[in-house]
């Protein structure tokens, strides 16, 4: 059964069993639209909860950079805000809008359109990530390699950059810097490729708030753009930093929030902890999930199953409903308050 977690494009990855982290910084002020599902189709609502567009796709994703993808009539399309197609090809899968291009699929290959539906970069990858800072995450068509491009395509190379780096799934450039992996050591480049701090940590983060968090022998730290530790390590978990915070556990198996002088501001004592996004952030209490603001209160008691991140001002949420020997999943949507904006549908 598939299973929506919590995302950073929603996506998440977990630092520790026990740990959750989303990426951010996705905020599309020009289209606050939000899908919804209604007896099995997809619309859009506004933040009102209204409906705009009537539920009418086979799929859709949240709007970026003013298009959402859509799949009808076993197609991937994108739309407008008013629903027009405008964007169609024979794309067999297609991503977000990131930065004026979007990867899609193509005869079994990955390239890159623009917001006209021509191709910006050919389809010449196995697999392509989204774009950012300029830069994108690709893997070769015979599977050889993973390596980075610039706006054009052209592979990114540089003396200090290894020639065959590892797949990571946080690749994307934060404040100039990408995470890379060799051997299973980390380390940061620049967007030229040059290594800015050497692969020689056996765990890591990607920068955020311009902050990395890193693994030095047993304990988590974090370390500043040039590489110089900025919080000492001495933290058992941590996640990335957001909104000035970031969580931490240090001496317990609860997690608090740390500000950038690595002192404790929430204190420990959530299950899990996700990174703040519009200043809330996901935590979870006796096995569910709810949101907190930036002085650790909760804005609703903790009652969903999943969430994620804020974005343009929601958050979708999650609840399980048992239908016979199986596990509904339904989706709604919350403000900042907690309301709910629209009431988990299927």
């Amino acid at each position: 059964m598939k299973r929506l977690l919590l995302l950073l494009a929603f996506t998440t990855l977990f630092v520790s069993c026990d740990l959750v982290n989303s990426v951010t910084g996705n905020e599309d002020e020009a289209v606050k639209l939000y899908p919804v599902l209604v007896d099995g189709d997809w619309g859009y609502i506004n933040q009102k909860g209204e409906m705009i567009l009537e539920p009418d796709y086979q799929n859709a994703r949240p709007f970026h950079e003013g298009l959402a993808a859509i799949r009808e009539s076993w197609g991937w399309k994108y739309i407008d805000s008013k629903g027009e197609v405008k964007i169609e090809g024979n794309f067999s899968d297609i991503n977000n809008f990131s930065g004026g291009k979007a990867a899609v699929r193509f005869d079994g290959r990955w390239g890159y359109i623009n917001k006209s539906g021509n191709f910006a970069i050919n389809p010449m990858f196995r697999t392509a990530s989204a774009f950012s800072d300029g830069r994108a995450f690709v893997r070769s068509i015979d599977y050889s390699n993973y390596y980075y491009i610039n706006e054009n395509g052209d592979k990114i190379e540089s003396v200090g950059l290894p020639d065959d780096i590892d797949y990571i799934e946080e690749n994307q450039f934060r404040n100039g810097r990408a995470m890379v992996s060799d051997d299973d050591l980390f380390g940061y480049i620049d967007k030229s490729g040059n290594t800015i701090v050497d692969l020689k940590y056996a765990e890591a983060r990607p920068f955020s708030n311009q902050l990395a968090a890193v693994k030095i022998s047993d304990r988590w730290g974090f370390i500043g753009d040039n590489g110089e530790v900025s919080i000492s390590p001495a933290f058992i978990s941590v996640g990335d930093f957001g909104d000035g915070l970031a969580p931490a556990r240090a001496n317990s198996n609860a997690f608090g929030y740390i500000n950038k002088s690595g002192e404790f501001v929430i204190s420990e004592q959530f299950q899990q902890a996700g990174t703040f996004s519009e200043e809330r952030a996901p935590v979870m209490l006796n096995n569910k999930w709810t949101f907190i603001d930036k002085s650790g209160n909760q804005i609703t008691s903790a009652k969903f199953d999943e969430v994620e991140p804020f974005y343009n001002g929601l958050a979708r949420v999650t609840i399980y409903v048992p239908v016979e020997d199986e596990i509904e999943e339904n989706y709604g949507y919350i403000n900042k308050s907690g309301d709910y904006v629209w009431y988990p549908t299927r």
